[in-house]
């Protein structure tokens, strides 16, 4: 598949969020006792910039197999790999039955 300028303009404003996202989170961070009293809170806004920077990559390569196989983060991996050629499906059985691996930073 090309890589679309509506693809890359999606990616580009993905990265940004994630830049801005990243950022709020740092200024949170200045502030000792704050960090102290929501760190979890903390991480999930950093794994969301870490997530808009994957989607952003592979948005950005056109959804190509081999950015995919790249991702890192297993919340997104595991939602993904359902849509490579050659593997058996696990993906897709993670990403139906609701595993987001996310819930762990609210419980």
């Amino acid at each position: 598949m090309h890589h679309e300028p509506k693809f890359q303009a999606m990616a580009e404003v993905l990265n940004e969020l994630g830049s801005e996202v990243e950022a709020l989170g740092e200024v949170f961070c200045r502030d000792a006792g704050f960090a102290g009293r929501h760190m979890r809170e903390l991480q999930a806004i950093d794994l969301i910039a870490q997530k808009q920077r994957v989607l952003a990559a592979i948005l950005a390569a056109g959804f190509s197999e081999q950015e995919m196989r790249r991702i890192s983060l297993d919340a997104l991996r595991s939602r993904f790999c359902g849509f490579l050629e050659d593997e058996t499906g696990a993906g897709e059985a993670a990403a139906g039955n609701g595993n987001t691996g996310e819930a762990s930073l609210w419980d």
